[in-house]
C-alpha cells in the first residue's frame, strides 16, 4: 500500500504558504506527482491548531485525513487513526499533522514568513491578461525568525495561509470599536482554555462573550462547566443575531458534536443560567477602562446597555491576509475574500450554510487571473475535507488533467 506516483511532463518548483493541514496536503500531493514543493511556515507545522489543541474537533478523523496522509503514516510504521472517532486538536497534530510534516523532511521551512510575492520582472499593472505573465517565475520575499530577508523563486504558488492569524473586530460592521485597540490586554480573539491554562483569568469573574457561531458555542459550553465548579463566575453573551435560537440546527445532523454544541448554546440563549445574561440584537459601540475593569457600551435597536466586565472574548470570525499578494493579479470575492469564481459557485450551491453539503464545482473555480497562483482552504463553511478536495482540484489545473485524482489511485490503509 502507499501513494501512487506519476511523472509529470515538467516537474515544477511549487511554493506553498502555510504548513497547516491544507499546506501540508498540497506538499504531499505535489511530491507524489514528482514536483518540487517548498512549504514556508511562519511558526511551526500545525501551530494554529495546537493553539486550540485542548478542544475536540466536531468532525471525525475520516473527514480530516487523506489517503496520501494516511499512506505517509503507514510508511513510518504508525497506527492509522480510527475513522469514526473525533480527535482532539493536540491529538490531531501529534498523530497526523506531525508525522505528515516529518514525511516531507526538508521540504518544510519553519520560522519563515512570506512577506510579499511578485512576478519577476513584471509589475502588477503589466501584461494584464497576457500569457507573458505565465512565462515569468514568481518571486517571494521571505523573512526568517531573526528578521533577515531573502528572495526565492517558484513556478507555482499555493496560498494555504488560512485565516486564523487575523481576527475580526468588536465594532459595528466589523471595524474596531472605540477603545478596543487600547484595551487589547483585556480581550482574547481565540477560544481560551477556560478549564485549563486560562482558567485563572475567568474563574470567579465576569466576562463578555461577543459572537454567535460555533466558536461562541464552544466558549459557552466551557463556561457552563466552569460556573458549575465556581458559582461566582458570570457571563454576559451579546450577539447581533436577534433570533431566539441563534445557532443553526440540521435535521439528523451526522456530526453529533456539532449538534450538541448548537443545542446547548440555544438552551443558554433561551434559558440563561442565574446570574448571567444573553443579549440579542446588540452591537459593541465602545469600550472604556474603569479601574481594572472594562465598561462596554452595547447598542440595540431600541435600547443601549453598558456592562462592566473583567474580560472580553471576541468570537467575531477571522479574515485572510491578502497583503503579501498585492503585487499579483488576484481576483478576490468582495465579500468573502476567497477566489471570486469559487465564492460565486459556493453562493449558488444551495448548501444552506451546512459545511457538509458540498456541491460539485466546475474545474475552473480555483483559477485566478494570475496564472499559477492558487488559494486553498479559505471559506467560511469550512471542513478540512473541503480543503483536501481543493488541493486535488488545484493539481488538476496544474497538470491540465481533469481526471487526475491521487486519492482514488492511492491505497488507503
Amino acid at each position: 500500500m502507499g501513494a501512487a506516483r506519476r511523472t509529470p511532463s515538467a516537474p515544477r518548483d511549487i511554493a506553498i504558504v502555510g504548513a497547516g493541514p491544507i499546506g501540508l496536503e498540497a506538499a504531499l500531493y505535489a511530491a507524489a506527482l514528482g514536483h518540487r514543493p517548498m512549504v514556508y511556515e511562519r511558526l511551526e507545522a500545525g501551530a494554529n491548531i495546537r493553539r486550540w489543541g485542548f478542544l475536540e474537533l466536531f468532525s471525525p478523523w475520516a473527514l480530516n485525513t487523506s489517503p496520501l496522509g494516511l499512506a505517509a503514516l503507514e510508511k513510518q510504521g504508525l497506527e492509522t487513526p480510527p475513522g469514526d472517532a473525533c480527535p482532539g486538536g493536540e491529538e490531531y497534530c501529534d498523530r497526523y499533522l506531525g508525522p505528515v510534516a516529518a514525511s516531507l523532511g526538508d521540504r518544510i521551512r519553519t520560522g519563515r514568513e512570506v512577506l510579499a510575492i511578485s512576478r519577476a520582472g513584471l509589475l502588477k499593472t503589466e501584461a494584464i491578461g497576457s500569457p507573458e505573465r505565465a512565462n515569468r517565475r514568481f518571486q517571494l520575499l521571505v523573512a526568517d525568525r531573526r528578521g533577515e530577508m531573502k528572495t526565492a523563486q517558484s513556478d507555482v504558488v499555493i496560498d494555504a495561509s488560512g485565516v486564523y492569524r487575523n481576527h475580526g473586530n468588536l465594532g459595528d460592521g466589523g471595524i474596531p470599536a472605540p477603545g478596543e485597540e487600547a484595551l487589547r490586554e483585556k480581550i482574547t480573539y481565540h477560544i481560551p482554555d477556560l478549564l485549563g491554562a486560562d482558567r485563572p483569568l475567568y474563574e470567579g469573574r465576569t466576562t463578555l462573550l461577543v459572537g454567535a457561531g460555533y466558536s461562541a458555542a464552544t466558549v459557552l459550553e466551557s463556561f457552563t462547566k466552569l460556573m458549575e465548579t465556581e458559582p461566582r463566575t458570570r457571563l454576559v453573551w451579546a450577539r447581533r443575531d436577534s433570533r431566539r435560537e441563534p445557532i443553526e440546527l440540521y435535521e439528523n445532523d451526522p456530526l453529533p458534536q456539532r449538534d450538541r454544541l448548537a443545542r446547548e448554546a440555544n438552551r443558554f440563549a433561551c434559558d440563561t443560567p442565574e446570574g448571567c445574561e444573553a443579549l440579542s440584537g446588540f452591537v459593541t459601540s465602545s469600550l472604556e477602562r474603569v479601574d481594572e475593569r472594562v465598561a462596554v457600551r452595547l447598542n440595540g435597536a431600541s435600547e443601549t446597555r453598558t456592562v462592566e466586565v473583567d474580560r472580553i472574548i471576541s468570537m467575531t470570525g477571522y479574515r485572510p491576509d491578502t497583503g503579501f499578494h498585492r503585487e499579483l493579479q488576484v481576483h478576490l470575492c468582495y465579500a468573502t475574500e476567497g477566489p471570486m469564481k469559487l465564492a460565486a459557485a459556493l453562493l449558488g450551491g444551495g448548501s444552506g450554510g451546512d459545511c457538509l453539503e458540498r456541491a460539485e464545482l466546475a474545474g475552473d473555480t480555483l483559477l485566478n487571473p494570475e496564472p499559477g497562483y492558487y488559494i486553498a482552504g479559505r471559506r467560511s463553511d469550512f471542513l478540512l475535507q473541503a480543503g483536501i478536495e481543493q488541493v486535488r482540484d488545484i493539481f488538476r489545473l496544474i497538470e491540465t488533467d481533469e481526471s487526475l485524482d491521487l486519492y482514488e489511485e492511492t491505497e488507503s490503509p
